[in-house]
């Protein structure tokens, strides 16, 4: 099939949800990070589970094919976020910040794309609002959607009184997690939970949500396999699924490419 036959079939999907109410079936995918057997692994494993990808952020860094997970998700039509390795990988952040692992990964990764990848990384934003479908997305969070890490409660509740739809979905932590708060309540108690080997949930439509889907490229809560998550938008099921894929190749491409061992090390302990 070709490309424009695809974009227009997608098109026509997206139009008749919203004039019609449909449900659209969400893959919800962050920090990807130049894992491309990460990544290739939950596409596979979800397909025919969903209709729309849409990616958080951190496509690139760390890892060693940015370029074939910036092309894999513009083959998919993918929605996707600009995240800060994305941003400092276009010279649009500075990387004073960034640890010297991070640092040289970086400026690997600035050396290998490819003008075409740089271009469609340049296109990205760094939030999608969409009112059709109640939801919001980010790669950090709403009161700063490139750096700011949610990492708990505290830092949960200046999103949520930031949102205003049903759910937010963001990135950044590597951790699949959700934090939820009663629509009308701003001051009542927060919930939080984690996913760490997956699990299902109905999101409430009395309550606002923030949903991290957790990392498909670099896992950092001490579980090394892949994370994802889909979303029925209409009957706000959530499912957060954790699946193995090929670490060993993914570290022996990191050690070949002469980045870090750390890098390839990490993946193996999911930290």
């Amino acid at each position: 099939m070709r490309s424009a036959e695809i974009a227009l079939r997608i098109c026509v999907f997206q139009s008749r949800a919203i004039a019609e109410n449909f449900t659209m079936r969400l893959l919800l995918l962050s920090d990807i990070h130049a894992n491309k057997f990460g990544l290739e692994a939950v596409l596979a494993h979800a397909q025919g589970a969903y209709d729309q990808v849409l990616c958080l952020g951190d496509v690139v860094g760390y890892g060693a094919h940015p370029n074939e997970c910036c092309e894999i998700l513009r083959d998919s039509r993918a929605w996707c976020l600009r995240g800060n390795h994305d941003a400092a990988a276009i010279n649009q952040l500075s990387i004073a910040d960034f640890n010297d692992i991070a640092s040289a990964a970086m400026i690997w990764t600035r050396n290998q794309l490819s003008v075409t990848n740089i271009s469609w990384l340049e296109s990205l934003h760094s939030s999608l609002d969409r009112e059709a479908d109640n939801f919001q997305a980010v790669h950090g969070s709403l009161r700063d959607p490139l750096e700011e890490y949610i990492v708990d409660i505290r830092i949960a509740r200046y999103s949520i009184a930031r949102m205003s739809r049903g759910v937010c979905f963001f990135g950044h932590t590597h951790v699949a997690q959700w934090y939820s708060q009663p629509a009308e309540q701003q001051t009542a108690p927060m919930k939080t939970d984690d996913f760490l080997r997956g699990g299902q949930k109905t999101l409430d439509a009395t309550e606002r949500y923030l949903v991290n889907p957790g990392s498909c490229g670099q896992p950092r809560d001490g579980n090394p396999q892949a994370r994802y998550a889909l979303f029925d938008t209409l009957s706000r099921a959530l499912e957060v699924r954790a699946i193995g894929y090929p670490i060993d190749a993914a570290r022996a491409a990191i050690l070949s490419a002469g980045l870090p061992q750390e890098l390839g090390d990490r993946l193996l302990a999911g930290e």
